[in-house]
This record gives C-alpha cells, sequence and structure tokens, in this order.
C-alpha cells in the first residue's frame, strides 16, 4: 500500500548556475498517490555563488485542461491562489504540500525558478512531474458478493446459452476502474464477459464443469493498492456451481426459446394469411372496379326516325322503325321502347311535326308510364311548325323510356319525327 505522503524526487540542472539537489533521483517519473492523502512535490537547489533568486512559480494542468497557477514566491513571499487557500503550503527551496488530494487534482505538476547572477542575466530553470491520484473502488454493502443466474443467458455474438455468474454489487469502480479476475474450479483464470449495473458477469463454458468458481480484485490495481489491508474488498468470494442443475436451466433455456420461436412462427404465418386475406379483398375490389369500368366503357346510345307519316290515338306508342344508329341494343323497333341495359344516366331528345294543315302533333317523353316531357304542336294552313322535347334521366338497368301520342287524331310528319338517346 502507498503510505501518507508521497515524495517526488527531481534533479539535473546546468553546469553553472543553479544545481537540483545531487541527492535527487534521475528517472522520477509518474508517481501514484491515494485520494484523500496529501501531495509532497520536493524539489531542492542550490544557487552558485553570486546567484540570486528572483521568484518561482508553481503550476498545475489537471487531466484535460489548461495549465494554472497554484502559488508564486516573490521577495520571500509564498502566495498561493485563492483556491488553494488552506491546503497548499510552502516547504524547504521549491518544495510544496497539496493536503487532501481528490482524482480531480491528477496531472502534470511544474515548477519555475527564476534567477539573477552577478551580470543581472535572468535564467528560468524549470522541472516537471506526472502525479496520478487514485481512488478505492466501492460495493453498497462494502463487501463483494458473488451469485449464479437462476436463468441462463444467451450470448449475443454466438447466440448459445450459458450460466451467467455475477459479482458485485459496485456503486464506484474507482480511479482508474478495477476489474475482477474470475477462477474456475480447475484453477484456470477467465475474464468477466460483460459489467452492467454493478455487477461483473462471467458466461460459464459449454459443457458446463461443476465445481467453485471464485471472484476477487487484483490486488496488483492500482486502485486496489489504496484500499486498507483488511479491506473486505480485496477477499476472494466463491460460489459453488452443480453441474446437474445448471445443465438443466440451459436445457429450460433451450426449451423456452423453441416454443417462442414456433409462437413467432405461428405469428408471422397469422400475419401472412391475414395478408393474404387483405389481398384477396383488394384483389375482388379490384376486379370489381374493372369489371365495372369495362362495363362503363361499353357505349349505350340510338338514333331511330319515322318510317312514314301516320296519324296516332291518344294513348298510341310512337314506332321508329327506321333505326339509324343503335349501339348497345337498348332501343327496339318493334315495340318503339328505349330499355336501359345498365345503370346510369341518360340523355333523351325527340322532334316532330304536324302532317297537313289544320293537324295536331302532341306527343309525351315517358318513363315508365310517367310524363318528363311532352310537345304540343298545331299546323296553322301552309305554315309548317315543328316541336321537341329532351330530359335527362337516370335509369336502372332493365327501365324503359318511349314516346306516345298525347291526343285522339294526331297526325305526325315522318320526315320531322325522331327519337335519340345516349348514356354518359
Amino acid at each position: 500500500m502507498l503510505g501518507n505522503l508521497v515524495t517526488v524526487l527531481l534533479l539535473i540542472g546546468s553546469a553553472t548556475g543553479l544545481q537540483w539537489s545531487q541527492k535527487l533521483r534521475t528517472d522520477a517519473g509518474p508517481v501514484q498517490i491515494c485520494s484523500g492523502q496529501n501531495i509532497q512535490l520536493f524539489w531542492n537547489f542550490t544557487l552558485d555563488k553570486g546567484e540570486r533568486l528572483k521568484g518561482m512559480v508553481w503550476g498545475c494542468q489537471p487531466e484535460g485542461k489548461e495549465e494554472g497557477v497554484l502559488a508564486t514566491y516573490v521577495d520571500d513571499h509564498f502566495v498561493p491562489m485563492s483556491s488553494f487557500s488552506g491546503r497548499l503550503a510552502h516547504l524547504q527551496d521549491g518544495g510544496i504540500e497539496l493536503s487532501c488530494a481528490t482524482i480531480l487534482e491528477s496531472g502534470n505538476y511544474s515548477i519555475s525558478v527564476s534567477t539573477e547572477d552577478v551580470h543581472s542575466t535572468l535564467t528560468v530553470y524549470r522541472k516537471t512531474v506526472n502525479v496520478k491520484v487514485v481512488d478505492t473502488p466501492k460495493t453498497q454493502s462494502g463487501e463483494i458478493h458473488v451469485t449464479r443466474e437462476k436463468n441462463a443467458v444467451r450470448d449475443v455474438i454466438t447466440g448459445a446459452w450459458h450460466v451467467q455468474l455475477s459479482c458485485g454489487n459496485f456503486s464506484d469502480r474507482g480511479h482508474p476502474p478495477v476489474d475482477v479476475t474470475w477462477t474456475t474450479p480447475t484453477g484456470a483464470r477467465l475474464d468477466s464477459s460483460s459489467y452492467e449495473d454493478g455487477f461483473f458477469h462471467l458466461l460459464l463454458p459449454n459443457p458446463l464443469v461443476g465445481g467453485n468458481y471464485s471472484c476477487s480484485i487484483p490486488p496488483s490495481l492500482p486502485a486496489a493498492r489504496c484500499l486498507a489491508e483488511d479491506s473486505p474488498l480485496l477477499d476472494t468470494v466463491s460460489v459453488l456451481v452443480e453441474e446437474t442443475a445448471g445443465r438443466f436451466t440451459l436445457l429450460e433455456a433451450r426449451q423456452q426459446e423453441f416454443v417462442e420461436q414456433l409462437a413467432a412462427q405461428r405469428e408471422m404465418w397469422m400475419g401472412l394469411f391475414g395478408d393474404v386475406e387483405v389481398m384477396a379483398n383488394r384483389t375482388d375490389a379490384l376486379e370489381h372496379q374493372i369489371d365495372e369500368a369495362v362495363h362503363n366503357s361499353v357505349p349505350v346510345h340510338f338514333h331511330a326516325k319515322l318510317t312514314s307519316s301516320t296519324v296516332l290515338s291518344s294513348g298510341s306508342t310512337m314506332k321508329m322503325t327506321n333505326v339509324i344508329d343503335n349501339q348497345g341494343g337498348g332501343y327496339d323497333s318493334s315495340t318503339g321502347r328505349f330499355t336501359a341495359p345498365m345503370d346510369g344516366n341518360y340523355f333523351f331528345i325527340a322532334t316532330t311535326g304536324a302532317y297537313s294543315g289544320d293537324n295536331y302533333a302532341t306527343m309525351l317523353m315517358m318513363k315508365e308510364g310517367t310524363t318528363v316531357a311532352q310537345t304540343y304542336m298545331r299546323r296553322y294552313g301552309s305554315y309548317p311548325t315543328m316541336g321537341s322535347c329532351h330530359a335527362t334521366l337516370p335509369l336502372k338497368a332493365g327501365e324503359k323510356v318511349w314516346l306516345q301520342s298525347s291526343g285522339s287524331n294526331n297526325y305526325f310528319r315522318s320526315s320531322v319525327t325522331s327519337f335519340s338517346g345516349f348514356r354518359f
């Protein structure tokens, strides 16, 4: 273990002028002390004849930060910086002592000594040493414990199942952080598989070997060397792993994995079946849309004329036997009626004129027996007259539209009488 105080000895100066103490070692390297101890740095020197001390400056560069001033010495006065007041003391020559060091005060410590010779030549001598402040590890109970986990653990890299041991419970691994060493029943040394939430974990190799497994903090680690010699954290702790029980745990884990895989496959297949059903429904809907689009794309239109001038009594259907166009086959010249071949909106128009002077030519457009439009015409003498009627009608497949006479002795002239319609 480290002592309560650490002394850093530095030397080597120039051939003339200030001489660092020849009693100091030339290989003064990094120094480690325990957190809470004092840092003592002895920078002893001897001035040459005629050489005069002008001043000293002590500095520190903590790890990862910029260098700052610890204290100065001018005109026989030692002045520590305010942040170190009460903790920093001046020792002999260039020596200083910093009490109750913390891990935040690890870093490079330096001294710069300024001298002046008889010729008023100013010379600066500088020495530096690295100091590591080490902090001890800590656990929740002040001891370390080792246990065998109840359930097997799967290795995320290999996918194999293992019995797992845990060693801890650490609240602080110290600075620098400690690790633990595992010892198998055969005496082999193993490193931890992982560290998580205060515990070091070890996945026991397969096939499992029963016996006592132990866990300990290596006493050679810097943070461990700061522990008291009788600290429980330096004890070696063991746990008995029964081979039969351990292998049964592995078997349970593999069986559970198999059950979960079957459940996952079942869920996957159920999802696939659900997707197939959805796709089937979408296919049916798409086919219906395609059928409807094809159905709607079939043109329906007709145009028919009266073949010869005729006289019709009231209520008689006008039969246009001169069929010029009948796309879709909706118009029947034998009945004079148009039958909608499919649902949709339809437009109809009819024209007519009286046959001779003082004749009427009144006509109705009918939908399923209901009048939807009509004309009323009478010819006076030699002046011909014409009339028309039209309608836009929504029809269901099978519904009928036709023209009929609306009065007695209606004389319809063939050259101007026609009936047309189309679906849009």
